[in-house]
């Protein structure tokens, strides 16, 4: 399908943006249990993924699981506005000097 229009450098770097905030929200229990599984070292506090949820959530609570959203967000979000903005605008970048580049090697045949 294909897109009505172009999007602009500053849509493209909100919707990276977006999309980094959002992946970073959505993966933060996963980072806080691997941290917890990292850190425990040699002590083995925790036996697996599974118990490590468990003692967790009984411990601490549920909320425990979303420690450090909010940095983890921003960093994640900023990150993924500057990828997703470079990424767009260098693949323009490479589209338009290639149609250069073809048109030129046209007008050199004629």
């Amino acid at each position: 399908m294909q897109a009505k229009r172009d999007l602009y450098d500053p849509e493209n770097a909100l919707i990276g943006a977006f999309a980094g905030a959002v992946t970073g929200a959505i993966t933060t229990p996963l980072d806080v249990i691997k941290t917890r599984l990292m850190v425990q070292g040699t002590s083995k506090q925790y036996k697996g993924v599974f118990d490590c949820v468990q003692k967790i959530v009984q411990e601490e609570g549920p909320s425990a699981l979303t420690k450090g959203i909010g940095p983890r967000v921003l960093w994640i979000g900023i990150g993924g506005s500057i990828f997703f903005g470079v990424l767009e605008r260098t693949k323009k970048i490479l589209l338009d000097r290639r149609h250069k580049n073809k048109s030129s090697e046209i007008s050199k045949t004629q």
